[in-house]
């Protein structure tokens, strides 16, 4: 609210700038008329919460890249389409190595990836990457779970979930995770509705999803959308429209 309130302010202070210039230049033929001169006051706007930059800085190293490797497919003349390998995100949600993701990222029509490498980004000193293994996938609600082997990681950065009914409209948040193969990228929006229904990757309804105009791409899938509340406020992603 106060950020409006300052550009409300600015607008009409410029409006009467005008007015009082076209007044002098004679550009009323000598008509007199009143004045209303309306003084802006600078406002200044503080945000709630953690900033955008804050909330990578603590959080990064919680999320992770997935790299998922599918068996080969074949076409209607049988020929094999070769391996395929896509990239999403996903993040740490306890400290035996629990990776929480979309069930999309590591499975396609119920076959599950064949293999799964697990990236963790250590905060300007490389990466790290660990063999995962999927604990089970659920196409319905789009979720799955990877658990890790933590003594062969970088320490776990836990980025416990949020409550969803606590979400409100205009709310500001962020996602981190790796739109289009950009690794650890940071996007930042707001919630522009709740209690929405998405479609699966079975065709099953999800219902209340969060609505956000945060950049999500492919490549975010499974990732954390994050509040300026921090570690109160970390919600699974996906890109699906």
């Amino acid at each position: 609210m106060k950020r409006f309130l300052a550009g409300v302010a600015g607008g009409l202070l410029g409006a009467a700038v005008v007015f009082g210039a076209a007044f002098a230049l004679g550009a009323f033929d000598g008509t007199i008329v009143e004045q209303t001169v309306v003084k802006g006051e600078t406002v200044s706007y503080e945000a709630e919460g953690l900033t955008p930059q804050q909330i990578y800085d603590e959080h990064a190293e919680g999320v992770v890249e997935v790299v998922a490797t599918l068996l080969a497919q074949y076409d209607m003349f049988g020929q094999s389409t070769g391996p395929r390998q896509g990239i999403g995100t996903g993040f740490v949600v306890s400290e035996d190595g629990y990776i929480l993701t979309n069930s999309h990222v590591v499975s396609e029509s119920g076959q599950l990836a064949v293999d799964v490498q697990v990236v963790f980004n250590q905060d300007g000193k490389g990466t790290t990457q660990v063999t995962g293994t999927i604990v089970g996938a659920d196409d319905a609600t789009d979720v799955a779970l990877i658990k890790i082997d933590p003594s062969q990681a970088p320490e776990l950065r836990v980025l416990p979930l949020g409550d969803s009914s606590k979400v409100a409209i205009g709310e500001q948040v962020v996602a981190i995770g790796n739109p289009l193969g950009l690794e650890f990228s940071l996007s930042s929006g707001i919630v522009s509705a709740t209690d929405r229904e998405i479609q699966s990757p079975d065709g099953s309804t999800i219902v209340n999803a969060i609505q956000t105009d945060t950049s999500i791409n492919p490549g975010n899938s499974g990732g954390p959308l994050i509040d300026s509340a921090g570690p109160d406020g970390i919600f699974n992603n996906s890109d699906d429209p």
